[in-house]
């Protein structure tokens, strides 16, 4: 990319970045004027759980709209994002990427700047929206952007291509739908025990999906080569070295023993799938997901943008995400199996803290 691109570029970047913000000072003073009392009044009986989601999901649609921004999109997102997303997909799933890559060569300074600030005003949205009809045209506009990216940008997280939860599958943009639904949902979900089914029994066939795209031969991880080339090529992207270390010395030990380590790799899936099918309300499940969605977060995704021209922080983050929410909903999680400590002197019933 020459310099009068990245001028035009930034330069339209500014106009939107001061548009935007006095946009949303505006808006806000008018939400402030209009319903300062009704927006305290929901604000205290809105659900921990939907807060942090909401927080989350829309901080991580404006994280992914700053990442759009960068100056080697304009010229290497078609190139170096979209075209090797094409190799060996489906006939229909190839003709959408394809589609995608033809249509952002045709501008691609207008079609980058029309990402990138499309995705910050979603987030925008769904931050600072409270209540209002801006809000939920966030979370609509959630699920209609990104199931244009899932399609034509993540390739339906290349779960037909090298599928793998290390590399992301099924795609973090299929998870951010996931919460938009939700969040669209009334209130009273929140509150109820279907919220709680919902998201073990996600976690719980997320796990699995990813224990199934790790064993099929299809899938080439069981290719001996395959695991440690992916891992080798990711420690070697420029980044610090306290991260780049454990990338090295994982590839090492993939690359001396192939097999054992995808068939590893396969097992914990398993399991962490049968202990949110059977005790999806234990820490041990909680903090044992935690570890190991931390450890292929870093291990095999570099934390979505760092081992490459990261779009966004990949999958990881927002299931890392989904967990703290989760213990939003179950806030009796980490005091399960605890002794009392002066079990004979209790004379009284206990007293049922209602969190939610």
């Amino acid at each position: 990319m020459d310099f009068s691109q990245q001028f035009e570029f930034y330069a339209l970047f500014c106009v939107m970045s001061v548009v935007t913000l006095v946009s949303v000072v505006i808006l806000r003073r008018q939400f402030r004027a209009r319903s300062t009392e009704t927006s305290s009044d929901y604000q205290d009986a809105t659900p921990q759980a939907l807060k942090w989601m909401t927080r989350i999901l829309g901080a991580l649609w404006v994280l992914d709209g700053l990442l759009q921004a960068q100056p080697s999109m304009i010229s290497n997102f078609a190139t170096d994002i979209l075209a090797p997303l094409a190799s060996g997909q489906p006939p229909i799933l190839k003709a959408a990427v394809i589609g995608g890559m033809k249509l952002w060569s045709l501008n691609p300074i207008l079609w980058d700047e029309l990402a990138t600030w499309l995705q910050i005003w979603i987030g925008l949205a769904i931050l600072l929206g409270g209540r209002s009809r801006i809000r939920r045209a966030g979370l609509w506009a959630s699920l209609v952007w990104g199931l244009v990216v899932w399609i034509s940008g993540e390739a339906l997280g290349s779960i037909f291509v090298h599928g793998s939860w290390l590399s992301g599958s099924p795609g973090s943009v299929l998870f951010y739908m996931l919460a938009a639904i939700c969040l669209l949902l009334p209130i009273p979900f929140w509150t109820s025990p279907g919220a709680k089914r919902a998201f073990h029994w996600s976690f719980a066939s997320l796990w699995f999906l990813s224990a199934l795209l790790q064993a099929l031969p299809s899938s080439g991880w069981w290719n001996p080569s395959l695991l440690w080339a992916y891992v080798e090529s990711m420690a070697e992207m420029p980044q610090p070295g306290i991260l780049s270390t454990p990338l090295y010395a994982w590839a090492r030990m993939l690359n001396a023993h192939p097999m054992t380590w995808n068939t590893a790799l396969t097992g914990i899936f398993v399991i962490l799938g049968v202990l949110w099918l059977r005790k999806p309300y234990s820490w041990m499940t909680w903090w044992i997901s935690v570890l190991v969605t931390f450890a292929t977060w870093w291990l095999g995704q570099d934390f979505g943008v760092l081992g490459g021209m990261g779009t966004d922080p990949n999958s990881g983050a927002i299931i890392l995400a989904g967990l703290i929410v989760y213990t939003r909903l179950s806030p009796g999680l980490f005091q399960q199996q605890q002794p009392s400590s002066t079990p004979e002197t209790t004379t009284t019933p206990p007293v049922t803290h209602k969190n939610y």
